[in-house]
């Protein structure tokens, strides 16, 4: 009997949670494939937070060198892709120094790179994309 009170108790605490299901990319390739937006520059410091499936993120303003993929804002912006559920946050990739390759989703106006871990790429100067633009 206290053990069907206990579990009734707890049934009544739950709450609700979206816990999104990352797409794995198997190369650069399909990532850049899959992205709406693909963009050579740097980030700067975070200015500021927004909600990206009920999370705040950080967001970060970007100076575009180049337009790969798409049509970049004038001013561009783009959020952290936040782990949603189940496990330990990720270091913010958009917190990179130097130059770097962005593959970028657009959810409700809200530029991100495609998922927590995918979409962020190291760009040194003289080094070759790592994968065929159109």
């Amino acid at each position: 009997m206290l053990a069907a009170a206990l579990l009734a108790f707890l049934a009544g605490c739950t709450t609700e949670t979206t816990c999104a299901d990352w797409v794995t990319y198997e190369s650069a390739q399909d990532a850049y494939d899959d992205a709406a937006l693909v963009v050579i520059g740097t980030t700067s410091d975070p200015t500021g937070t927004v909600k990206v499936l009920g999370v705040d993120v950080p967001v970060h303003p970007v100076r575009v060198e180049k337009v790969l993929k798409g049509d970049a804002p004038e001013s561009l912006t783009v959020a952290q892709t936040p782990m949603t559920c189940g496990a330990d946050p990720v270091p913010d990739p958009l917190a990179a120094d130097g130059r770097v390759i962005l593959m970028l989703a657009n959810a409700e106006g809200v530029w991100r790179p495609l998922t927590p871990f995918t979409g962020v790429l190291e760009a040194p100067v003289g080094d070759p994309l790592p994968f065929e633009t159109d």
